[in-house]
């Protein structure tokens, strides 16, 4: 089993390696899209870029790699962001939702995460 941890919503989530982020995003019920995404997304075909998520942390393959649809929707976009839909999960990791819409105390989120060990 992964952790997936959230450190937005301050939610730790089991799953299997092999899941999609988008899928358990949503199956968890957690807030995946900002208002463009809320209007209108592909539902999770890679075409809208609407579901980034960006890694705070983890091992360095704790996800798949990134595939041709990222390296040509991310170009712009700093090199820890991800699209949700077209990422595996591989092992534990650190996510944050909502990249482009930062929490206030952002930092104060990741202080407190990296405190907390993750499981492997």
């Amino acid at each position: 089993m992964a952790t997936i941890r959230f450190i937005r919503e301050d939610l730790e989530v089991q799953c299997n390696p092999g899941e999609n982020l988008r899928e358990l995003v949503m199956k968890e019920n957690l807030q995946l899209y900002g208002l463009k995404g809320i209007l209108g997304n592909c539902g999770g075909a890679g075409q809208c870029s609407t579901c980034f998520i960006s890694v705070e942390g983890g091992g360095k393959n704790s996800l798949s790699p990134l595939t041709s649809v990222e390296e040509e929707k991310l170009k712009n976009r700093p090199e820890n962001w991800r699209l949700a839909c077209q990422t595996l999960i591989k092992s534990s990791a650190v996510i944050l939702t909502k990249p482009q819409s930062p929490p206030s105390n952002l930092e104060e989120l990741k202080k407190n995460s990296e405190n907390k060990k993750l499981p492997r």
